[in-house]
Order: structure tokens, then C-alpha cells, then sequence
């Protein structure tokens, strides 16, 4: 399994949610209690979701190692690892509370499960080459 994906899915996750997020506010309409989205204080938003993910991220990391030592298929892992992701940002935010909890779990949710599915897993199948040296 790729390494790439765990900090793939947890930078992509990080950098994507606000905007998913304003869409889904877009969508369904804005919190009447709320002021501002994530995505109007766009750099505060990255650096206290960097601060409040990174004991999500380490347990997220530390299943990524347990997985990739055991003989389970790619998709099983990936399915694991993508609800472990939505349990530690649904964790983090119930320890956490304030008035867009709700919102900020269904946005970085929602963005983990897409950006979860869409990254590779696995590592491309290297191709066999011959070992005749041509003169």
C-alpha cells in the first residue's frame, strides 16, 4: 500500500472541507447562529484543522501500518481506513463542540469519504521487462 494516500487523504481532506462546506451551505442553506463559514477565514480554518486533526491523523496513521502488514484486499483497507477518518473528525468535534460542530462534521465528513475513495491505495503493478542485453 501507498504511503502517499495517508497524507494524501488527510492533506487533500484538510485543504478541500471548507469549500465542501460553503457548498453544502450553498445547498441547504446557512446557519442562521453562524456568522462565517470556513471558507471566509480560510488560513485560521487550515491551521486549527491541522492542530485539531493531527491525534485522528496518528490514529488513522498507526491503522494505515496495521493494515498494510496484514493480507487484506485494497478495498476492505480503504473502507476501514475511511471510517476511521469520519470516527476521528466526528470525535474530534464532539470533544471539541461549539455552534458548527454539526456542520463541520458533515463537511469534513463528506470531503474524507469522496477524497478516500478517489486516491489510489495501492501501488501500480511494475511491468516485467526482459533481461536479454542486446549487442
Amino acid at each position: 500500500m501507498k504511503r502517499a494516500y495517508v497524507f494524501g487523504h488527510w492533506v487533500l481532506t484538510l485543504l478541500l472541507a471548507p469549500f465542501t462546506s460553503q457548498a453544502i451551505q450553498y445547498i441547504w442553506g446557512i446557519n442562521p447562529h453562524q456568522v462565517v463559514g470556513l471558507l471566509e477565514v480560510y488560513p485560521i480554518t487550515l491551521l486549527f484543522s491541522i492542530a485539531f486533526s493531527l491525534p485522528a491523523f496518528l490514529v488513522f496513521l498507526t491503522c494505515f501500518y496495521f493494515l498494510s502488514k496484514q493480507d487484506i484486499s485494497f478495498i476492505i483497507s480503504k473502507v476501514i481506513l475511511i471510517v476511521v477518518s469520519v470516527l476521528g473528525i466526528y470525535v474530534t468535534q464532539t470533544i471539541i463542540k461549539g455552534t458548527m460542530s454539526q456542520d463541520i462534521i458533515i463537511a469534513y465528513s463528506v470531503t474524507a469519504i469522496i477524497v478516500g475513495l478517489l486516491l489510489p491505495i495501492r501501488k501500480p503493478a511494475l511491468k516485467k521487462q526482459d533481461n536479454i542485453i542486446a549487442t
